[in-house]
């Protein structure tokens, strides 16, 4: 990884405190806050670590794919975001989940955007497990469409 220069430290800190504020709205009553820890602004990527612990743990004794979606929508979602600004919505939100993750494990997300100015940028966030980065536990996408004239236009409640 390349060394991190002052634009890639305040996308570390602004993603993290974005992250902070939504996550005061407990994702389906659980607490998931990955903490960003590395970042290359000029790149369009980041990398998240994520705790998982027995709150996220389904009904088949490792994390609910549910689980895994939301944290692919609000991890990609703060990377397209920076760059884009927060007038959007999602278009499509898809994870396939690969292999089972039990409590304890620290994940390493590692995000990324594609077609950074287009007017539907697409992400992608690959999990991985922190201590065998070579197991890949899921892939998950996001796509959001930005049309500032529709969001502009909405009536506020």
């Amino acid at each position: 990884m390349k060394v991190m220069d002052k634009e890639d430290k305040q996308l570390i800190a602004a993603v993290n405190q974005n992250y902070a504020h939504a996550n005061q709205y407990l994702h389906y009553g659980m607490d998931i806050q990955p903490q960003v820890t590395w970042a290359s602004a000029a790149g369009g990527r980041f990398i998240a670590e994520w705790l998982v612990t027995d709150e996220h743990i389904g009904a088949s004794g490792c994390v609910d794919e549910g689980c895994l979606a939301t944290v692919t929508d609000n991890t990609t979602a703060m990377l397209i975001a920076s760059i884009h600004g927060n007038k959007s919505v999602s278009t499509s939100i898809t994870v396939q989940a690969v292999a089972p993750v039990q409590a304890g494990t620290v994940v390493e997300i590692n995000c990324s955007i594609s077609d950074r100015n287009a007017r539907q940028p697409h992400a992608k966030a690959v999990f991985r497990v922190k201590d065998n980065p070579t197991k890949v536990i899921a892939v998950g996408t996001h796509t959001k469409f930005f049309k500032p004239i529709l969001t502009e236009s909405q009536p506020h409640l």
